[in-house]
């Protein structure tokens, strides 16, 4: 089997494309603006260079910002910080690599010992553990990204000497940590939270990073709180707390200027004499453009969900796209979107990814041999590749999409309209017919259509998508965005099987009603929540509608090879509200059966035609999008 997967370059520059740039981090809050110059003026960029006598307060705002204290920035933040996750204790270090490297330390972790971790994550959580002198065991991932919680329990029984595991919760798909924690605390396994991309989740209406001793937070350009690079710290036991601390390069006395530590000055002092100093502080620098951040943490978690919702929403439509759902008690704090490809060939998904990019929309398969998310480029990590099926199945055709900030809805619209154009051309199938149980190019009478509509109810899809007819759909509920508000109620026509409606539905148009005249493709739409309300009725005939009842009439397939009369438009033009609009797609090679008396409605100022649109998607025959208003 072939397939039409390259366009020509008319084309291509015909195509619409995507300009932003999805590697715009969030800005920073004047405020650390601000304070970042003030210590760059005063020099004061290492955290401890404020006086010993700073050091007995315990409360945040008593640190007032003059010269010396602002020194106090970094203290500040992990004070502030722990407020917000609820947890006694923070240190802030300079990533997120060197927070798990330290928690893996605190908990124990020596050369040789063995680590459980996902399989699916990025380098950096590898090779913490290799830094620390683990050795990690790799756990499968299921199809919801997070860990395959009976694959965790086989490595246990495999590594019964495995007493330590580090769960990412990658790009903030969070595993069942019920059953994670309750499997390792029979086990007695030490178990660390890798909270990069989970900051503001929640599971079961608590911050996630509870479940664990030590939770790791990431605070690189991309994440939630931005200075570049940084990492947090956070855990409730003391003994964990005040070893970061003492690792993490606070010497002598240096931990009584944390204010986010335990307040037991005996246990730094045993400890410190066993605690390497592996100078891994975060600057007063990184955490004045931090403290400001944290205000503002609910609403970016809010947008974020708007943002990946409104895209996920869109992308919903198409059969061969697979966005996981979060379980039952994850509120997710999503700032990108992951999707797997379904049935597609490894050379279309090659190609997807290469017409998106064309289209400037920047995609990543996990499963790729560049990526750093590949556990088979971890080879640092172990001596013999290995075999991890389930992950590999998955990841190889799991795309990676991030979600700035700087993209409003009209972005995440254009977003999904192109990844979508792009897939259904290249799932459109390269068969020599359209059609390939045939469809006459002029039908008799309604109940020769009638007919062919019933037998055809039960592959129609397939065939639409094998020819094609979804670019069409989905570039046909695009443009309406342009034109219609999203509570506009609107007649979709020849409803059929609910393609279009499907395509419109994605495109946060919800208030449909369906018309058709087979009364098996009515029966086939009942339970798909597609349409509000579904209608049996034949064009030409009155319709069952009052005057004036619509804010939109969408047709496609319909007015085409005699299929409706001519003086269908009579009533259409009855049910329209006034400023409404008509979208119909009509046949070229109809020989503009349907458009003249269009024409004439248009003449007698019935209709004013606003948008005509040539579209070529299948092999016998051109279309056009005429979109009028009344």
């Amino acid at each position: 089997m072939k397939f039409n997967l390259i366009a020509s370059k008319k084309e291509q520059k015909s195509l619409i494309k995507f300009n932003k740039s999805f590697k715009t981090p969030d800005p920073i809050p004047q405020a650390g603006i601000e304070q970042a110059i003030k210590l760059m003026q005063k020099g004061r960029l290492y955290r401890y260079n404020f006086s010993d006598d700073l050091s007995n307060y315990s409360q945040p705002y008593e640190l007032k910002d003059g010269d010396e204290e602002l020194a106090t920035e970094v203290a500040k933040l992990e004070y502030e910080f722990s407020l917000y996750t609820k947890h006694n204790y923070v240190i802030a270090v300079n990533s997120c690599g060197s927070a798990l490297f330290l928690a893996l330390k605190a908990t124990g972790v020596k050369a040789g010992n063995k680590v459980l971790t996902n399989s699916f994550t990025f380098t950096a959580v590898p090779s913490s553990i290799v830094h620390a002198g683990g050795v990690p065991i790799y756990v499968e991932c299921n199809s919801e990204y997070g860990i395959d919680i009976e694959d965790l329990k086989l490595k246990i029984e495999a590594h019964p000497d495995a007493k330590f595991f580090v769960v990412s919760h990658m790009r903030g798909h969070i595993s069942d940590l019920d059953a994670v924690k309750n499997i390792c605390d029979n086990a007695g396994i030490y178990l660390i939270e890798d909270c990069a991309h989970s900051l503001g989740a929640e599971w079961d209406g608590n911050f996630v990073g509870h479940h664990g001793e030590i939770a790791c937070f990431s605070t690189q350009s991309y994440k939630l709180l931005n200075s570049g690079e940084g990492g947090l710290i956070a855990t409730n036991n003391p003994l964990f707390a005040a070893y970061c601390i003492l690792g993490s390069g606070s010497y002598e006395k240096l931990y009584k200027k944390h204010l986010a530590r335990p307040y037991d000055d005996d246990l730094f002092e045993k400890l410190k004499p066993h605690v390497p100093n592996f100078s891994l502080r975060m600057s007063n620098l990184t955490a004045a453009v931090l403290r400001p951040q944290i205000e503002f943490l609910e609403d970016k978690i809010f947008q974020g969900i708007q943002r990946y919702d409104r895209l996920a929403e869109i992308l919903s439509s198409v059969r061969n796209i697979y966005i996981p759902s979060p379980l039952e008690k994850v509120k997710r704090a999503p700032d990108s979107l992951q999707f797997n490809l379904l049935g597609l060939t490894s050379e279309q998904v090659d190609q997807f990814l290469q017409q998106t990019s064309e289209r400037g929309v920047a995609i990543q398969i996990f499963g790729r041999d560049d990526n750093s998310r590949y556990y088979k480029n971890w080879q640092y990590s172990f001596t013999e590749t290995p075999s991890l099926e389930k992950t590999e199945s998955i990841i190889s055709s799991a795309c990676d999409l991030r979600l700035p900030s700087s993209f409003n809805f009209d972005d995440l619209n254009l977003i999904g309209y192109i990844i979508k154009d792009v897939l259904y051309k290249i799932l459109k199938k390269d068969d020599e017919q359209d059609y390939r149980n045939g469809l006459t190019d002029y039908f008799e009478n309604l109940e020769e259509v009638r007919g062919k509509y019933d037998s055809w109810v039960l592959f129609y899809d397939q065939e639409h998508y094998d020819n094609g007819w979804t670019v069409l759909l989905n570039h046909i509920a695009y443009t309406l965005r342009s034109y219609l508000k999203k509570d506009a109620l609107i007649l979709d026509i020849g409803c059929g099987t609910g393609l279009l409606g499907r395509e419109l539905n994605s495109y946060g148009f919800k208030n449909l009603q369906g018309l058709d005249i087979s009364q098996k493709s009515l029966d086939l739409l009942k339970d798909q929540g597609i349409y509000n309300a579904l209608h049996l009725e034949e064009l030409g005939n009155t319709l069952s509608f009052a005057d004036n009842t619509f804010n939109a009439l969408v047709s496609t397939g319909v007015f085409t090879r005699n299929q409706v009369p001519l003086e269908s438009f009579e009533e259409l033009i009855r049910v329209l509200k006034p400023g409404g609009i008509f979208a119909v797609v009509l046949r070229v090679e109809d020989d503009d059966l349907y458009y003249n008396p269009i024409k004439n409605y248009c003449v007698l100022k019935m209709w004013q035609e606003v948008l005509k649109e040539r579209m070529s998607v299948l092999k016998s025959c051109n279309h056009e999008l005429l979109i009028l208003q009344k």
